[in-house]
C-alpha cells in the first residue's frame, strides 16, 4: 500500500529535474546564438572598415601618381586650371625662392605652409555603395622642395667658371628634388578614413 506514493514521488522528482535540464539547455542555446550573432555582426563591421581602409590607401596612391604626372614639365604645359595649375605655380615659386626649401607648402593655397588634412582637398568622384550610401574621396597635398641633387663625375661649369647649379631655374645636370605628400580622406556616413603617403621625385623627370 505504501509503494504507490513512493513511485509517484519519484516520478514527480524526475519530471522536475527534466524541466530544469531543459531550461538550462534552452538558456545555453540562446546565449550561444546571441554570441554567434554578435560575432557575425562584428565581422561585417570589420570587413566594411577594411574595405574603406583599402580605398583610402588607393586614393593616396592616386595622389602619388597624380603628382608624378603633373610634376613633369612636359605634362604641366597642358594644365589649364585647378590643382594641376596650382602645382605648377607652386613648383616655379619654390624654384625661385631657395630659402623656402625644406618646408611643406599647401598645394591648394600656394604661399601657406601645409598641415595634413586641414586644407582644401583635391576631390575625386564619389562612389555609390550597394546600400545606397555615398562615399566621398579626396586628398590634401603638400609640396616640399628638397634642393638640388648632388651630381658626381660631371663638369658643370666648363667655359663659364660657375661650378654651382644655378638657382631659379632647373638644371639638367643638377635636378631638383621634391617631396610630395598626399593625405587621403574617404568619408562614408560621417566616418572618415585617412591614409597618408609621401613620394620623393626629381625633376626634370627622365623617361
Amino acid at each position: 500500500m505504501r509503494t504507490l506514493p513512493e513511485r509517484s514521488e519519484r516520478k514527480g522528482e524526475s519530471g522536475g529535474i527534466t524541466i530544469l535540464v531543459t531550461l538550462m539547455l534552452l538558456v545555453f542555446i540562446t546565449l550561444t546564438a546571441v554570441g554567434m550573432s554578435r560575432n557575425s555582426f562584428r565581422e561585417v563591421v570589420i570587413s566594411g572598415t577594411a574595405r574603406q581602409g583599402s580605398l583610402a590607401r588607393n586614393v593616396a596612391d592616386s595622389g602619388m601618381e597624380w603628382s608624378i604626372y603633373w610634376l613633369d614639365d612636359k605634362n604641366a604645359l597642358s594644365a589649364t586650371a585647378g590643382a594641376a595649375t596650382n602645382l605648377g605655380v607652386l613648383k616655379t615659386y619654390l624654384n625661385q625662392q631657395p630659402s623656402l626649401s625644406g618646408k611643406a607648402w599647401d598645394l591648394m593655397s600656394p604661399g601657406n605652409l601645409y598641415t595634413p588634412g586641414s586644407h582644401t582637398a583635391v576631390t575625386l568622384p564619389s562612389i555609390s555603395t550597394p546600400a545606397g550610401t555615398s562615399m566621398t574621396q579626396a586628398f590634401t597635398a603638400g609640396l616640399t622642395r628638397m634642393g638640388k641633387l648632388p651630381i658626381t663625375d660631371v663638369s658643370q661649369g666648363v667655359g663659364s667658371g660657375a661650378f654651382a647649379p644655378a638657382t631659379g631655374a632647373q638644371n639638367v645636370l643638377a635636378p631638383d628634388l621634391w617631396a610630395f605628400r598626399a593625405d587621403a580622406q574617404v568619408t562614408v556616413q560621417s566616418v572618415t578614413f585617412i591614409h597618408a603617403k609621401e613620394l620623393w621625385v626629381s625633376t626634370p623627370i627622365n623617361q
